[in-house]
């Protein structure tokens, strides 16, 4: 083979797998909206024909796993292909993704000891990862289903500072879980983290401080300079005498943080709508689905339409933000006032 011919090959192969890895991917969006439109049939044999016709071992191969999984009827078939994945292709550019998937699908089985392990592989081998700061989000939810409030603010606040100003989404989802840390101190062997939250705004701040030296010892209240003051012992009215203490000061009132608003429980604000059925049981397949992708989706109403609506939001410009952030994933939907206690 000569050399010039060498050459030629080395331009033309990169161009000719680039041209068939774009048709691939543009294939696997057609199916995804063919599921999505609810002709899953043909949307998963658009899958399964791209992976008959991958190599075994390939990095296509890895791909057609991810999507079968992604588009998979149920959870099991789902987790058969990702922890497929993650065993057999670890170095495919899906594995981060997957991982945090199975983390997913942990917490919705309420195996949070599960779910944690995932979500430290993912850490721990993908520290720069484009998932870091969602795996910071989900670590969070985890742990606030295992009561571990401490840790779960301090994932939250780890996942707040690793999110990118322009993923208003993540930011909005990190700032609703984080009502719960309201008043929570954060710390570590070298600084102390507090997480403030704004309850008009639902905006959170981490202000970092130095440690605290040595407790303060507060030294007990002094003595009165004067005794308490007594009525008179024999009254003009000649009423037996009543002798009486200064009246006490008035006790210290104590500022209640705000309660935090939990994605189970009905509060005053704004919600995105984003689907309504006159069947309960797609109205939950739906929310179902919402859930597992990172969004707090509820199904509203008792009787139909069961409308599937996303967050409770402070104020309606929060709202608006989550809507257009939906509107740029192909998710519609409007903004409406959440439910009322």
């Amino acid at each position: 083979m000569s050399k010039k011919l060498l050459v030629m090959l080395c331009v033309v192969m990169p161009v000719v797998a680039s041209a068939q890895t774009a048709s691939d991917s543009a294939a696997y969006k057609r199916a995804q909206m063919l599921v999505n439109d609810g002709n899953a049939t043909a949307g998963r044999a658009i899958v399964d024909s791209l992976i008959a016709n991958a190599a075994a071992g390939s990095r296509a191969y890895a791909e057609g796993l991810y999507w079968r999984g992604v588009l998979a009827p149920t959870a099991s078939d789902a987790e058969m292909d990702y922890r497929r994945i993650i065993v057999d292709y670890p170095v495919s550019p899906r594995v981060e993704d997957v991982l945090l998937r199975l983390a997913q699908l942990e917490l919705a089985r309420a195996d949070y000891d599960g779910a944690l392990q995932h979500l430290n592989r993912l850490t721990l081998e993908h520290p720069t990862g484009t998932t870091r700061a969602r795996a910071g989000y989900w670590t969070a939810r985890v742990l606030f289903e295992k009561n571990d409030t401490q840790r779960a603010c301090a994932a939250n606040a780890d996942a707040l500072a690793r999110t990118s100003p322009e993923d208003a989404e993540l930011r909005n989802q990190i700032n609703y879980l984080n009502q719960r840390c309201a008043g929570v101190v954060l710390t570590s062997p070298s600084t102390v983290q507090t997480a403030a939250v704004d309850s008009a705004s639902g905006a959170t701040t981490v202000t970092v401080a130095p440690p605290p030296a040595a407790p303060v010892a507060v030294p007990p209240p002094a003595p009165a300079s004067k005794p308490p003051m007594q009525l008179p012992a024999t009254p003009r009215d000649g009423k037996p005498s009543i002798v009486r203490d200064e009246l006490p000061a008035p006790k210290p009132t104590s500022i209640k943080a705000p309660t935090p608003v939990s994605s189970s429980s009905k509060s005053v604000g704004y919600s995105v709508q984003v689907a309504a059925y006159n069947v309960k049981s797609q109205a939950d397949a739906m929310a179902a689905k919402l859930k597992n992708k990172g969004y707090e989706a509820r199904v509203s109403g008792t009787t139909k339409p069961f409308r599937v609506r996303i967050g409770h939001y402070a104020t309606e410009a929060q709202a608006n933000a989550v809507m257009r952030s939906l509107k740029a994933k192909q998710i519609n939907g409007f903004v409406v006032k959440a439910e009322t206690q």
